[in-house]
């Protein structure tokens, strides 16, 4: 059974409403990313409004059955599924990326299939394929702002990449599906349980590319294990503003394929660079793809993403963040109704040579100007940015050979663009590790550069949590008078 949120983020502790594939009797269970690779029980729910759904309560279990109606609609309106508000059944509220498992379930609350098995014993489960069709992503917001770092969920692109209801932003050769130019959020797929028209990761087949659990998650396990703390905001948070104030955080995160950016959100975050706050990029593509956000009315809420344009004009998002994907490469795959499936999607091995071992972000790798790391295990690609042809006071720390061969061919560039200060504030930093697969080599302890690439990201929030932003210079101005 499929469902989707009516918004793609809540406040922690707060209401939450969910959609849910109308004609099937089931439960909630909400799980959230442990620090291993399996999805780890969190608690139940308290249902706060039904709706048109009738609900029991059976041996202290919430069993909900959703009137029945169509099942299927268009991809670029909402689906209006029946939908019911709850909370979750604990006290504490913190920010997180969380997972809403619908199970199907009899009259007496037992569950009919494994899945729905192992969420009544609060077993961990794994956010893939068959599972992650009946998940979806919950992102809490913080009640108020509790740790240095905001890390922005990539809805828009996980949407941008969903077939289901007929189309996204890309052709679905599986499906036979075109490209279409706007997309409603309000549909399953956002981050869980999408339908996709490309072929797998040859180097991590289990989740599909363009889902939380394929980087995300990895990144969101490493920041446990090494207890840094996030508050969690989608990209409509950045959009909008009303509840995401960049001035109460240090550093801004992407992870893994931060690709569809509106207006609001580069002169947002170019505002909290200007003003001294830092941007920690571990992703590709980003920021390529101009898009805009419609919300539709109080009455009839409608969210929506409608791709704009192919890129921003002159790949200037490179004046935001140092490098473009104008100016990188991409290998995909290629779908071949002769062979019945997907070719070539094994891309050759590429890595990054260093160009300034001196740098901080590279001490304690043991690495030396020239030597190329992250070859063996594809650390560049599928989607890799690059280093635009006018200088940009970008600081190159690595860059591959020229990507011959590729879909898209240019050179991919990893480091860092820190401007001098003019009459202001000095700018903050902006780490851009330019490649796609950075989590998932970070994530891979058997991956020949794994300890490289471990140390560098280590390096850079060790910089960048450490390293005053403006709010601090003018906090210990304010008391040193």
């Amino acid at each position: 059974m499929r469902l989707y949120p009516l918004a793609p983020a809540y406040d922690a502790g707060g209401i939450f409403e969910l959609a849910v594939e109308p004609g099937r009797r089931f439960s909630v269970a909400i799980y959230r990313q442990g620090i291993g690779e399996a999805l780890e029980f969190h608690c139940g729910i308290l249902v706060e409004d039904r709706g048109a759904m009738d609900c029991d309560s059976v041996s202290g279990q919430w069993v909900l059955t959703s009137p029945r109606g169509r099942t299927a609609t268009r991809c670029d309106a909402a689906w209006r599924w029946p939908s019911f508000r709850f909370r979750f059944d604990r006290a504490d509220a913190t920010s997180g990326v969380y997972v809403a498992v619908a199970y199907e379930v009899r009259a007496n609350g037992e569950p009919v299939r494994p899945l729905g098995r192992n969420c009544a014993a609060h077993e961990p489960l794994h956010g893939l394929p068959p599972d992650s069709r009946s998940m979806a992503m919950l992102v809490a917001r913080p009640p108020r702002p509790s740790a240095s770092v905001a890390y922005i969920v990539p809805v828009a692109t996980y949407q941008a990449y969903n077939s289901i209801g007929g189309g996204g932003f890309y052709h679905d050769p599986v499906r036979r599906k075109k490209p279409v130019t706007t997309v409603t959020l309000l549909r399953p797929g956002g981050g869980f349980g999408a339908q996709f028209g490309e072929p797998a990761d040859p180097y991590e087949p289990r989740s599909p590319r363009q889902q939380f659990p394929h980087w995300d998650a990895k990144f969101v396990r490493w920041l446990q294990a090494k207890n840094i703390a996030c508050d969690f905001y989608s990209d409509l948070d950045l959009d909008d503003g009303d509840r995401l104030d960049l001035t109460q955080y240090r550093c801004v995160l992407s992870v893994g394929h931060h690709e569809y950016w509106s207006r609001r959100m580069r002169d947002r975050m170019a505002g909290f660079i200007a003003n001294g706050g830092h941007y920690a990029i571990f992703s590709g593509n980003t920021c390529y793809r101009p898009i805009e956000f419609s919300r539709g009315s109080p009455h009839a809420p409608d969210l929506r993403v409608t791709r704009l344009a192919e890129n921003w004009p002159g790949h200037d998002e490179s004046d935001l963040i140092g490098l473009s994907y104008g100016y990188g490469g991409g290998w995909w795959g290629e779908w071949r109704l002769l062979h019945g499936g997907w070719i070539r999607r094994e891309r050759p091995a590429t890595g990054f040579r260093v160009e300034d071992a001196s740098h901080w972000a590279l001490a304690g790798t043991q690495l030396n100007n020239g030597d190329i790391f992250g070859a063996e295990d594809r650390l560049v690609g599928y989607e890799v940015d690059g280093l635009p042809p006018n200088p940009n006071g970008f600081h190159v720390l690595g860059m591959t050979s020229a990507l011959n061969g590729w879909d898209v061919g240019g050179r991919g560039v990893f480091g860092v663009l820190q401007r001098a200060a003019g009459r202001g504030v000095q700018p903050g930093i902006v780490f851009n590790a330019g490649t796609t697969d950075w989590a998932r080599v970070l994530m891979d302890p058997h991956a020949e550069s794994h300890a490289v690439v471990d140390r560098i990201t280590s390096n850079v929030f060790e910089r960048l949590l450490a390293y005053p932003s403006n709010r601090d210079r003018q906090s210990v101005t304010a008391k040193a008078y």
